[in-house]
């Protein structure tokens, strides 16, 4: 057998093999206890229904309990459907880069944060303090998802040598910029702003009723401090557990809807002085003291062509990014079985 047919012969035998696996699996007795099972095969790899079911568990839980039962589960079907096309589309991409032999280095995805941080004008503190607040993610994990990007990137990078097309659809031209600008920003007109600081008081997921009738305690005493003439910002420093607590609490200025829904509801009915109540969110408990307001009027292109022309380029590279697996995913060999 040649070498060209021996291959042939190996990849229909290893695929025969992982679906055979998926047979045996799905045609479990009805009494037997399986532990987990494979959902997906993608080019000979597994996917397992233990990987769908840690992936759509967010979701799952805020589905509403007053759903009716026949709606319920059509919910929870299409959010597996997702949460396993979701998996699959990933593995197919980690072939490609596995197949390319891609690799980012840490000192790129250094590279990149630091990049992000003058692009935004953010100090390091300033960026962990939006990753928590806005993302809840830490620093490492927003690395891992900049070194999966640059990932994305390289390999779209090499299929463009191959694909001239590819590249036309990713150039963003000057009057993209500009259109771009028009809509985002001299449509909207003045917007107001407000600058505030926070001292929060950590829940920690999980925590019991008692657990966190404690924390608010310590959150309602440090409250009476304040009312009492304590210093705000003093206080943030010795209770908050923020990264913004090295600041005093200062979060800077931000607009309608770049806080979490409570948050940005309590921190815009306050006036310029006012401490609020207790807010809680997913995060905890917040006291927070606005201690500026302004009208903010569209920033001129000069300023922001930089960041406009940014925002067009990582839709346009997500869109072709997502033609090109779909593509792919009609070349590939996907069984599935959800």
């Amino acid at each position: 057998m040649d070498s060209t047919l021996r291959k042939a012969h190996d990849l229909s035998t290893r695929a025969a093999v992982a679906v055979g696996c998926l047979v045996l699996l799905l045609l479990a007795p009805a009494g037997a206890r399986v532990v987990d099972r494979v959902v997906a095969v993608v080019n000979e790899e597994i996917i397992l229904q233990s990987e769908v079911d840690a992936l759509c568990a967010p979701a799952l839980a805020d589905l509403p309990a007053t759903l009716p039962l026949d709606e319920a589960v059509k919910r929870k079907g299409e959010i597996r459907k997702e949460a396993l096309d979701s998996l699959i589309e990933n593995l197919l991409v980690r072939q490609q880069i596995r197949e390319h032999k891609i690799i980012v280095a840490d000192d790129e995805v250094n590279d990149e944060i630091k990049r992000v941080m003058e692009l935004n004008k953010l100090s390091e503190q300033q960026l962990l303090e939006a990753l928590k607040l806005h993302e809840n993610k830490t620093l490492e994990q927003f690395k891992e998802d900049r070194r999966r990007d640059m990932e994305q990137q390289k390999l779209i990078d090499v299929q463009i040598r191959s694909n001239p097309e590819l590249k036309g659809r990713l150039q963003v031209t000057e009057k993209d910029v500009e259109d771009a600008y028009q809509t985002q920003f001299l449509s909207v007109g003045s917007t107001e702003k407000i600058r505030a600081s926070h001292i929060l008081f950590s829940i920690p997921a999980g925590a019991t009723p008692e657990q966190e009738a404690e924390i608010r305690a310590k959150a309602e005493r440090v409250l009476a401090e304040i009312k009492a003439g304590g210093s705000f910002e003093e206080l943030a420093k010795q209770h908050s557990e923020d990264p913004s607590s090295a600041l005093g609490g200062d979060l800077g200025f931000f607009r309608h809807g770049d806080m979490v829904g409570p948050f940005d509801t309590a921190a815009f009915a306050l006036k310029k002085g006012e401490v609020s109540e207790l807010v809680r969110t997913q995060f905890g408990l917040h006291l927070i003291k606005v201690t500026d307001r302004a009208m903010e009027g569209p920033r001129p292109l000069a300023e922001v062509q930089n960041e406009v022309r940014a925002r067009l380029q990582r839709e346009r590279f997500q869109r072709v990014l997502q033609d090109w697996i779909e593509d792919l995913r009609r070349r590939s060999n996907v069984i599935t079985r959800l």
